[in-house]
């Protein structure tokens, strides 16, 4: 839910998510899916390599919950090209699991090549689950939009996973600074991560934020707060638009400025978790699944806040891992998979075995203010900031190719340092970064991807 990239897989997304709900669900007894409990059968599950340590206990529960089921859960590559190389292998091979792991941006992919399975029929199934059960901005993800299978929804998301600010209170009480609230601008958030930044002559010895430029879920949100979008009204990359340049402007001069930890500085730093943890950033921007780590390796307190607001506007940037049934789950093993399905996003199933662990907000509506994760110890204590920044979500468009994706973040990262180290203005930085990602995009859409 991709580094922090919600939707990037890189090597800081696995570590960030490594670390991972009276139930308004409850089943009348009677009902058909009280009835209807399986008692015997094997579930296949694909699940993301870095996922295994956090599931595991999901899956020991529902085994116990159904006596004579068995979960036989195999391994997929955490990393976008491999997930991508194994599901198509074993669909071609016939050999998918009943249920599979999946991130937003291959929704439309793994649709098309008949990886995942429409999720409409068990959302209108009749069972506790429905299509208004899970939040609308994250179902949304895995809508597919165009194409054959436009209308489906081909993915469940595991997590409800939005940008929040990570903040070091010690640092802001030794500074004398009133902590983030809910009226910050970003002007406020440079102001006071400027006071905060510590230097040894022109060495940053603290950066007073951490924020990932070359993400979408920084840049999105931002151009969105300005009035724009990110593609043109023919799916095609618009980065010389006035919002765009002013969004990476207004970051980029504070990665210059010293201000601001991008990708390369936190990756310096051993990543963005262990430089808040080690203090040698005070703010940073990341998701709940990055709670556990923080929880780990922090020993000043801290808490969390909204995202400021940019030219007025909250928007913040959002994503998923999802799991959806495969054709051959839906063929094969359907009662059994629903079963799954709806104890998983119980209050008292999956849901709160994964919540448990700090790392992850239920994606059901119901469970947003659910003790299951809200009442856990602090930090952090504002737990409603997590809940509270879904409304305000921006997504990457769903429509953006998995293999243009690799693409995107490729040269965004390269106009970062052309501008950051080199002096290139952002406008051309981003003229050039723009041509290449189109050319991608333009290649795939010709080959029908």
């Amino acid at each position: 839910m991709s580094k922090t990239t919600l939707t990037q897989f890189t090597p800081s997304r696995r570590a960030v998510l490594a670390g991972l709900a009276a139930s308004p669900f409850a089943l009348a007894a009677g009902s058909h899916f009280a009835m209807a409990q399986p008692t015997s059968g094997t579930l296949s599950i694909g699940i993301l390599d870095w996922a295994e340590t956090g599931i595991k206990p999901v899956f020991a529960a529902y085994e116990a919950a159904r006596p004579g089921v068995k979960i036989d859960y195999s391994i997929l590559p955490g990393d976008g090209p491999g997930l991508r190389q194994a599901l198509l292998s074993r669909r071609l091979a016939n050999k998918l699991p009943d249920i599979t792991y999946l991130a937003d941006i291959f929704a439309t992919q793994f649709a098309n090549a008949q990886v995942t399975a429409d999720m409409r029929p068990f959302l209108t199934s009749g069972g506790p689950i429905t299509m208004t059960s899970l939040a609308k901005p994250f179902l949304d993800q895995y809508l597919v939009t165009s194409g054959p299978n436009k209308d489906g929804i081909f993915g469940l998301p595991i997590g409800a996973d939005t940008v929040v600010l990570y903040y070091n209170k010690k640092h802001f009480d030794d500074a004398g600074i009133p902590y983030p609230n809910d009226d910050w601008t970003f002007e406020k958030q440079i102001e006071v991560a400027t006071q905060l930044t510590q230097k040894n002559g022109n060495v940053t010895t603290r950066y007073g934020l951490a924020a990932s430029v070359p993400w979408h879920a920084t840049y999105v949100p931002g151009i969105e707060a300005f009035g724009d979008t990110l593609l043109d009204d023919k799916n095609m990359y618009k980065l010389q638009t006035e919002a765009a340049i002013k969004v990476f402007t207004m970051y980029w001069d504070q990665v210059k400025a010293g201000v601001i930890a991008s990708s390369p500085q936190q990756t310096q730093l051993g990543g963005g978790y262990q430089a808040f943890g080690a203090g040698t950033v005070s703010m940073l921007q990341s998701v709940r699944a990055l709670t556990p780590l923080i929880r780990s390796v922090t020993t000043d307190d801290w808490d969390v806040a909204l995202e400021p607001k940019i030219n007025g506007v909250r928007k913040t940037g959002m994503g998923s891992i999802a799991q959806a049934i495969t054709p051959q789950g839906m063929a094969n093993n359907q009662e059994l998979a629903y079963d799954y399905l709806n104890w998983f996003y119980s209050e008292d199933g999956g849901m709160k075995i994964l919540a448990a662990g700090y790392g992850t907000v239920p994606p059901v509506e119901a469970l947003y203010n659910s003790p299951i994760w809200t009442d856990l110890p602090g930090p952090p204590y504002d737990n409603r900031v997590f809940a509270e920044s879904i409304q305000y979500g921006a997504m990457n468009p769903t429509s953006i190719p998995a293999d243009v994706q690799v693409v995107v973040d490729t040269e965004l990262a390269k106009a970062e340092e052309s501008v950051v180290l080199n002096n290139v203005p952002v406008a051309d930085a981003l003229k050039a970064a723009e041509a290449v990602i189109n050319e991608a995009m333009a290649r795939v859409m010709a080959a029908g991807g």
